[in-house]
């Protein structure tokens, strides 16, 4: 585990903060991890410093979080944060970040797209997912085909991404709580021939949903799908 600390904030847009932090302990951070996932250790409300380690408990003060980008001649992990959509640990400590601010470090973990070189691709998330989304279209091979479906409450949430040209990219506006808005999406998409490589996270009962869809497509591979509930509504 690694200490940091906050050395930027920039709100991308109404919903999502991107919060920078770095660090001497960043020094040894694995290269090109960018779409992995590590723990974010936050401390507990009314402390200041994260207790690093795994003794009885710490879990409840981690979340895992997407890594956007890492620099590693500034030493500076970039993490993108759903804000103003929910309550919770993560998204309340975002909200309220300083310069300053210490922020615990775990991993990272694997990354978890399951074939860059795929015959085809779909990636479909939420905007818990869009830090994940993002970086999976950022790795993708030039030569690429697919469609990207990304959820996001408002028009003002809209992020310009890096993309493969025969990526089709579409944005879904609205909120998830009345009706699942990706899957309906994702039933309108014309399935393209040989197997997908497949991405889906979102909301958990909305990926579950979306999920057994997908499941009844042809060429569809559970070895090719990565499917997980980045929350419950």
């Amino acid at each position: 585990m690694r200490m940091t600390h906050v050395v930027r904030i920039e709100d991308l847009s109404p919903h999502m903060r991107r919060i920078v932090v770095g660090g001497e302990a960043l020094e040894d951070f694995p290269l090109g991890q960018e779409g992995a996932h590590v723990k974010a250790v936050f401390p507990k409300p009314g402390e200041k410093e994260p207790k690093l380690g795994l003794m009885l408990g710490a879990k409840k003060w981690m979340r895992s979080y997407t890594i956007r980008t890492f620099d590693e001649h500034k030493q500076e992990l970039s993490l993108d944060f759903a804000v103003n959509d929910h309550r919770g640990l993560a998204t309340d400590w975002a909200s309220q970040a300083q310069i300053g601010d210490l922020l615990g470090i775990a991993g990272p973990g694997p990354t978890k797209y399951t074939n860059y070189q795929a015959h085809w691709h779909l990636i479909v998330a939420d905007l818990t997912a869009l830090p994940a989304a993002a970086a999976a279209l950022e790795k993708l091979p030039t030569n690429a085909k697919g469609y990207a479906l990304i959820q996001v409450p408002t028009t003002a949430d809209i992020q310009p991404l890096k993309k493969p040209k025969g990526i089709e990219l579409n944005w879904v506006i609205g909120p998830y709580q009345h009706k699942n808005l990706l899957l309906e999406k994702v039933q309108q998409v014309e399935w393209l021939n040989e197997e997908p490589a497949i991405f889906i996270a979102a909301e958990s009962a909305q990926m579950q949903e979306i999920k057994l869809y997908i499941k009844t497509k042809p060429g569809y591979q559970k070895k090719l799908t990565y499917a997980s509930g980045y929350w419950k509504a």
